[in-house]
């Protein structure tokens, strides 16, 4: 039995190392949970198309869930290892400020990057939280509150339980300290571990929160 899968990246110009840590990823997963060690296994097609080759008809099932599991879960789009948020994204300042051009947030790439730097956040993550509490700083209290994150906000109050920051930017490190010391770090207040699942658990009543920033990054890197 042969899957096929199309592995054709747009505006694709070479390898980087996420594309090795993908590829490094799949070997494993193919090794330890599936039990495909031969080489010939796996080939790539050159109209790249990946190839798996089962023997077994009765694996479709157990591969297609570990695929989804596993694959899907530990990178959005090559940028966002979901399992460990505190690795950086290799987007440099400039390119995220590209991202956030026509927007109220342009010009603070550079401090969503500085923000990783700092406290260990993915700068990509930061802005999905931003866009989806705020819509890019277009919301009630990211405009009169300059709080990108809804921060500090209860449901049953969001608007006057907000905290106000004096700058849009004050915001963005204020919640990276607030992620790194709380729930990226063992002994941490909210520490249940380092993926976007572990952090929901503890950071948002709503349950399909870690969904929504994993697809929000993969559609920003789109834009």
């Amino acid at each position: 039995m042969e899957i096929k899968i199309n592995s054709y990246i747009k505006n694709y110009t070479g390898p980087s190392q996420n594309y090795y840590n993908t590829t490094n990823r799949f070997e494993s997963i193919l090794k330890d949970k599936l039990g495909v060690t031969k080489k010939q296994d796996l080939k790539i097609n050159q109209d790249d198309t990946l190839i798996f080759e089962m023997d077994e008809s009765s694996e479709l099932d157990n591969f297609s869930k570990l695929l989804v599991k596993d694959i899907s879960s530990v990178v959005v789009n090559g940028l966002i290892d979901t399992n460990d948020i505190r690795k950086k994204t290799n987007y440099s300042a400039s390119y995220l400020d590209n991202k956030l051009k026509n927007t109220p947030l342009e010009g603070l790439g550079e401090d969503f990057k500085r923000a990783e730097d700092l406290y260990g956040v993915n700068a990509v993550v930061l802005m999905a939280m931003a866009k989806l509490e705020s819509n890019f700083g277009r919301s009630k209290i990211a405009q009169e509150k300059n709080n990108l994150f809804g921060f500090g906000a209860y449901d049953s109050s969001p608007y006057a339980s907000a905290k106000s920051y004096t700058s849009k930017k004050d915001s963005i490190y204020d919640v990276a300290r607030h992620l790194s010391n709380n729930y990226l770090r063992q002994g941490g207040s909210y520490f249940e571990g380092y993926s976007i699942d572990s952090v929901n658990k503890n950071y948002s009543t709503d349950k399909a929160w870690a969904s929504k920033i994993k697809k929000i990054s993969s559609e920003i890197m789109n834009l």
